[in-house]
């Protein structure tokens, strides 16, 4: 046999071994054995994660059985396609290619995040930071940044109010001041131009329309009710009388800290620009994040010559003209609720 003969031959069984190892390693890593009870695992990588330690971790979670066949195979057959940096969910265990396509194109784990109405800022910033999105100070300094809301307010201190409230999808690595951007920019979507018309024949600012919405949101415990609500208000602030609204005082006592969960009538002297039955007017900016309904019923309040409203025992409230009809709907109101409690301590018999 000759010398080139071979050295053909001993070419060929190194191509066959070749072959045969990619064949194995393939296999191994694309045909990974199921357990008998798959499960899912999340894991996150941080920007700047070397490949090797992409690898461990996912060796380390079961996603992969092997940490250096992983990335031998990753290095050798796949290395035009970057692993993106963030939080993924995955089998264990996956096939290597389905882990590298989703790395490739940064199919992380998504959340939704359902913001209620009503809420305020700090509420609002609490269901993200919660799930490890954005982050206390982020949030902190991303509201100060009023600039999010150019056109629509003057010299506003900070985004209160204009949170929209909605569903957000976002991921973990979402930046605080862009989740911001997206409630901002929702409102602006939502607040429109015709709203903006209806705040000018009011004669009100959009800081004060979003406020008294902001109010009306609070005080709403029947959606209907919003427009006449809006209306008691407006009404007291054309007679110059003060607005007495309960859920000013209890963010006053919100933003200082001293809230406790009880509202005690000595707290109507609390010391704030926000409490209005220490102030006159509007307090200085909104009290809350209010939805659409309640910026509706601000700007297109119901006509009304109602000055008074008290709750009553089925969750709406009580109306009146004068101070007068005013305490006969408490006693009416009070009787209601005790005779709701009455009848729930003593239930009748069959």
């Amino acid at each position: 046999m000759s010398t080139a003969t071979r050295v053909i031959r001993l070419g060929f069984l190194l191509l066959l071994l070749v072959l045969a190892g990619a064949a194995y390693l393939y296999y191994r890593l694309e045909f990974p054995a199921r357990p008998a009870t798959p499960s899912q695992v999340t894991v996150v990588f941080a920007a700047k994660t070397s490949t090797a330690e992409i690898f461990r971790k996912l060796a380390e979670a079961g996603v992969v059985s092997d940490a250096k066949l992983a990335e031998i195979y990753y290095r050798i057959y796949r290395f035009r396609t970057p692993l993106q940096a963030g939080e993924y969910r995955f089998d264990r265990p996956t096939p290597i290619d389905d882990i590298i396509n989703r790395m490739g194109r940064g199919d992380v784990v998504k959340y939704s995040i359902v913001v209620p109405d009503g809420l305020t800022a700090d509420e609002t910033f609490q269901l993200f930071w919660s799930r490890g999105i954005g982050g206390p100070d982020g949030f902190r300094r991303a509201i100060q940044e009023t600039e999010l809301l150019p056109g629509l307010t003057q010299g506003v201190t900070d985004l209160e109010g204009y949170l929209f409230p909605d569903t957000y999808v976002v991921t973990r690595a979402t930046p605080a001041r862009t989740i911001v951007d997206l409630m901002i920019g929702q409102f602006r979507r939502n607040f429109t131009p015709e709203m903006r018309d209806r705040v000018k024949s009011l004669g009100l600012t959009v800081e004060q329309a979003v406020t008294l919405a902001s109010i009306v949101e609070k005080e709403s415990g029947v959606q209907n009710e919003g427009p006449t609500i809006a209306s008691v208000y407006l009404n007291r602030l054309k007679r110059g009388m003060r607005l007495q609204a309960d859920p000013t005082v209890i963010y006053a006592m919100k933003r200082d800290g001293k809230w406790t969960g009880t509202l005690y009538r000595s707290d109507y002297n609390y010391a704030s620009p926000y409490n209005t039955y220490a102030n006159d007017g509007l307090p200085p900016g909104p009290i809350c994040n209010p939805g659409l309904p309640a910026l509706k019923a601000a700007v297109s309040p119901a006509k009304t010559d109602y000055l008074y409203f008290v709750a009553d025992a089925s969750g709406g409230h009580r109306f009146s003209r004068t101070f007068e009809e005013h305490l006969i709907a408490i006693a009416a109101a009070r009787r209601q609720r005790a005779a709701n409690e009455a009848a729930q301590e003593d239930p009748p018999q069959n």
